[in-house]
């Protein structure tokens, strides 16, 4: 197993701690406190569980404000757009997990008949997942055993998809399909791409919208403009290198950034530590 540790930069009780959860690849861990730090709006492939343990996460979304306090879980769908910040004068100390979406897909059509799942509420309060999940991420930190590890984990997201999961994808509200068709085509050059620098007259021409408005139906669509999706996307596919134990250097090369200080200022950013730390 690889066990990938970040340092955050900061001052006074700050910290936090990004690694690859024992015997399970696919589930990512935070351990975090943060008291002035805040993160930019960003958003996430996999499924985003939080367990928040002391103070208050505060974040910015499409649908407003939203305050989860401690003994409260954050769940985020893959690709919802957020920020997250300190909603409490003494910050909040919180564990995530990151769970891939092809785990999810299957863990789903085993419990819930339908591998497309997604979660309505943003804080969710139940009490009796709260102290599960708490006990399922503790473990993680020092887990001798990756079966065991692994098998706590599964439960613990089986736990959840049974409690709060919805099945069926989730649609813009008030978006029909051929307004979507333009913006989804510039997104998928997007990803076919993301390494190489890319202009909006060429998104212009794959989605066949003026430049305008395709910046507007883009965002209205999927929470962000798109460079700032595109940045977002790079963000995520250096993570997981970086994750692997590849050096800073090599990763922002790999992942289309000017160079390593870009990554390292991106990184902050958005996850809230440094890739300068990691370690294999």
């Amino acid at each position: 197993m690889v066990v990938c540790e970040h340092a955050l930069m900061g001052s006074g009780g700050e910290h936090a701690r990004l690694w690859v959860a024992a015997g399970s690849p696919q589930v990512d861990l935070l351990a975090a406190r943060f008291e002035r730090f805040a993160f930019d709006r960003h958003s996430h492939e996999e499924l985003s569980v939080g367990v928040i343990e002391q103070g208050a996460e505060g974040l910015h979304m499409a649908g407003g404000k939203v305050v989860v306090p401690a003994g409260q879980l954050v769940v985020l769908n893959p690709g919802q757009v957020h920020t997250g910040f300190a909603a409490d004068e003494s910050g909040w100390r919180y564990r995530m997990f990151y769970f891939d979406t092809a785990l999810v897909g299957e863990l789903a059509r085993e419990r819930l008949g339908a591998a497309d799942v997604w979660f309505p509420e943003t804080a969710v309060q139940d009490a009796t997942l709260f102290a599960r999940l708490r006990h399922v991420h503790r473990e993680q930190e020092h887990a001798g055993d990756p079966l065991t590890a692994e098998s706590l984990l599964l439960d613990g997201l089986g736990a959840l998809l049974r409690r709060h999961a919805r099945t069926g994808r989730v649609s813009a509200v008030g978006t029909p399909h051929d307004v979507r068709r333009g913006p989804d085509l510039a997104r998928q050059l997007l990803h076919d791409r993301w390494t190489e620098p890319v202009t909006v007259a060429e998104l212009s021409a794959a989605a066949g919208m003026p430049r305008a408005s395709l910046i507007t139906a883009f965002r209205q669509a999927y929470g962000l403009p798109p460079h700032a999706y595109l940045l977002r996307l790079r963000a995520n596919r250096a993570r997981r290198l970086l994750l692997t134990g590849q050096r800073p250097a090599e990763v922002a090369a790999a992942t289309g950034f000017a160079d390593q200080s870009h990554l390292t200022r991106v990184c902050k950013r958005y996850f809230g530590v440094t890739p300068g730390a990691i370690r294999p």
